[in-house]
């Protein structure tokens, strides 16, 4: 009987958090430096190069993946945006109807230059 009334007063209880009485500010986040002789060597410029490394190459990593990397032979999530990419690169890089007229008629007027000068000698 006495070892159950010092459970359930165990779990009767409830936690109290007691609030601390400093007036400090609390620390600003970010890496914490070590205190004493085993203090971190390393300047304060390593810090911001990892994280503007960081902000490069997560995103190149992820274009690379949805872009380029070798998913296999069958219909995977990636498609779509990779016929999307392939269809503004075959846009930009085939010629319109006016200019494969505009490029047939100077491929003619070429071959006729070429053959009246021929002609001439």
């Amino acid at each position: 009987m006495r070892g159950l009334s010092i459970t359930s007063r165990l779990f009767s209880r409830r936690t109290i958090q007691r609030r601390s009485l400093t007036t400090e500010a609390p620390s600003p986040p970010g890496p914490k430096k070590m205190e004493g002789p085993g203090e971190d060597p390393r300047p304060p410029w390593v810090y911001t190069g990892t994280r503007l490394m960081s902000f490069v190459i997560i995103p190149a990593v992820g274009l690379y993946s949805v872009f380029f990397y070798d998913f296999g032979d069958h219909e995977h999530v990636f498609q779509p945006p990779r016929r999307w990419a392939k269809s503004l690169i075959n846009e930009a890089f085939t010629l319109s109807s006016a200019e494969e007229k505009l490029l047939l008629q100077e491929k003619q007027q070429q071959m006729t230059t070429t053959a009246s000068s021929e002609k001439a000698l």
